[in-house]
């Protein structure tokens, strides 16, 4: 039996970890695919089986938190040369895939910002596990073995006023 049980339901999207997890099971899309598919994940979890009955939950919002990508300049202390990140592509990548989001019925985007003042460059947990097992030497290491690592500002306090909302 399919049945409503009138239950509204407000789902919550970690965008940062979403994309990177995304990206890493299920490959590189286009932004629009990306959007796509994030509508209909969320979406799926919408109905269940209680009891073996079919109940569907209808859609409150979906709020997708994350920040809006740097278009800064920044300085990359390994190849000592300054990083324009509004220049790649991600940052190119990024906007869109928010752009597509916009389209989407339901979605309500909430981005903080990057606390670039802050900005460091940290040493790969992979590179640095071997430099501490002798299998790498510091003078191998690479480009890739470094990550640029920027903290979030504002995304917490989103999510912690959009639930006191939602509670009342």
């Amino acid at each position: 039996m399919n049945h409503n049980d009138g239950i509204k339901t407000a789902i919550l999207v970690d965008g940062g970890f979403y994309r990177r997890r995304a990206y890493a099971c299920l490959g590189d899309l286009t932004p629009k695919e990306r959007a796509d598919e994030l509508d209909v994940y969320c979406r799926r979890h919408l109905t269940e089986r209680i009891n073996g009955e079919k109940v569907n939950h209808s859609l409150y919002r979906i709020f997708y938190y994350d920040c809006e990508p740097v278009d800064k300049t920044i300085y990359n202390p390994f190849t000592k040369s300054n990083v324009n990140l509004g220049k790649s592509p991600t940052y190119e990548w990024t906007n869109a895939f928010f752009e597509e989001l916009k389209k989407k019925r339901k979605f309500a985007i909430r981005l903080g910002q990057l606390a670039v003042q802050q900005a460091n460059y940290n040493l790969s947990q992979k590179a640095f596990k071997k430099l501490c097992n002798d299998t790498l030497n510091f003078s191998d290491l690479s480009e890739s073995d470094i990550i640029l690592n920027i903290d979030q500002k504002g995304v917490d306090m989103k999510i912690g006023l959009d639930i006191a909302f939602i509670k009342q």
